[in-house]
């Protein structure tokens, strides 16, 4: 399962530390191993607007800047709060349910 992490700008500010997300990412990618691709979108998005993976994490800030094109992706919303105190057990348990199903 191919699963992008979306981080956001405000204001000219990174809304969570990209050394931060890289930490959720590699505890995620550990806690669900090789069955789980995740990649970082310092783009802020752009990766939403070419499609190319299963689900996309994106930062709980950002959903109000999303065009319905967007928004009718698979989003799992996250906070910074679930970044910095490493809060992976319901995204494991989300990723898990999507993959199952696949």
């Amino acid at each position: 399962m191919q699963v992008k992490v979306v981080t956001s700008v405000v204001a000219g500010q990174e809304t969570v530390a990209t050394k931060a997300v890289q930490a959720f990412i590699d505890a995620l990618s550990e806690q669900l191993g090789q069955d789980y691709t995740f990649s970082l979108d310092t783009d802020y998005g752009e990766s939403l607007t070419q499609g190319d993976s299963d689900v996309y994490l994106v930062y709980f800030g950002s959903q109000a800047n999303l065009t319905a094109a967007q928004k009718a992706k698979m989003i799992i919303f996250y906070s910074d709060e679930d970044v910095d105190n490493l809060q992976i057990g319901r995204f494991v348990d989300m990723l898990k349910q999507l993959n199952s199903k696949k």
